[in-house]
């Protein structure tokens, strides 16, 4: 097999093993790394070492991962702006009980 298609090879195992584990930051890495790792393959595709059928097959989980990654990413940012929206409402709860316990007559 060649070169350029076994680096492909590990940056899409490496890409599926991040998403499974929703670890968003590896995902954001690999996903920097996938134009360096398709170039190569599209030179080795043009030069005749790697068959279309194959370059076609990855490219194709190549870009269902991403797609996964992208639906996972939007997942992860809806449930930290939940998060966000809850510590609001937290901080503005305590600061009004802060508010009247300091008015309260003594």
């Amino acid at each position: 097999m060649a070169q350029a298609l076994e680096l492909l090879d590990t940056l899409i195992d490496d890409l599926r093993h991040a998403i499974s584990k929703d670890d968003w930051e590896e995902v954001n890495v690999l996903t920097s790394r996938v134009i360096d790792r398709v170039e190569p393959v599209m030179t080795e595709l043009a030069e005749g070492d790697i068959s279309p059928a194959v370059v076609e097959e990855k490219l194709g989980t190549l870009q269902q991962l991403c797609e996964e990654a992208k639906q996972g990413v939007k997942g992860h940012k809806a449930e930290l702006l939940d998060t966000l929206k809850g510590l609001d409402r937290t901080r503005t709860a305590a600061r009004t009980y802060a508010d009247v316990s300091v008015r309260r007559p003594g």
